[in-house]
């Protein structure tokens, strides 16, 4: 069984592709089609590549790359009300800024979230592993387990309850 197919203008493609990607789409205009593929063609009948321009060669320079992999899970956040109701956030091993701007970790559209609201610290004390939870000097406060009062700064456990600005939201941890 051939895994290939020719399409009506002689293009090999996929034999599972309804559309040949070669050939122009009806819907786009202007673009004329592409020559078939060719097979065993003679040399004579293929043209020669354009050569590429080379740039002249100026000062090297520096640049400073940033790591893809982050840091493992430890722990999420779940949105229980508001816009992000039901959207879980990742907590990650070190801290985790929760916030509305930009460069936050966990970024919060709610209107009543400072830029940068609380952060959540995860660490490996001796063997045990420790979440803090600490208010940014938030306009709106950081409140812990339906508490009346804000919090500065409190350790967090398993399902405990968060409150940032009018987002509630549910601590799991790994």
């Amino acid at each position: 069984m051939s895994n290939t197919k020719m399409c009506p203008n002689g293009h090999v493609m996929e034999a599972t592709w309804d559309r040949c990607p070669y050939c122009p789409d009806p819907n786009r205009m202007g673009r004329g089609p592409v020559p078939p593929t060719r097979v065993n063609a003679p040399a004579g009948d293929i043209p020669d590549p354009t050569p590429v321009k080379k740039q002249p060669a100026g000062p090297k320079k520096t640049v400073m790359m940033q790591e893809a992999a982050s840091a493992p899970v430890v722990g999420w956040l779940v949105a229980l009300n508001g816009k992000h109701k039901g959207t879980d956030f990742r907590l990650r091993e070190g801290k985790n800024v929760i916030g509305s701007e930009e460069g936050c970790e966990i970024i919060l559209t709610d209107d009543f979230i400072s830029s940068k609201h609380a952060n959540i610290k995860y660490v490996n004390k001796d063997g045990e592993r420790v979440f803090i939870i600490v208010d940014l000097d938030s306009t709106n406060g950081t409140f812990l387990n339906d508490s009346q009062e804000p919090i500065s700064k409190e350790e967090l456990v398993d399902n405990d309850t968060v409150v940032f600005g009018q987002t509630k939201m549910k601590f799991k941890c790994l």
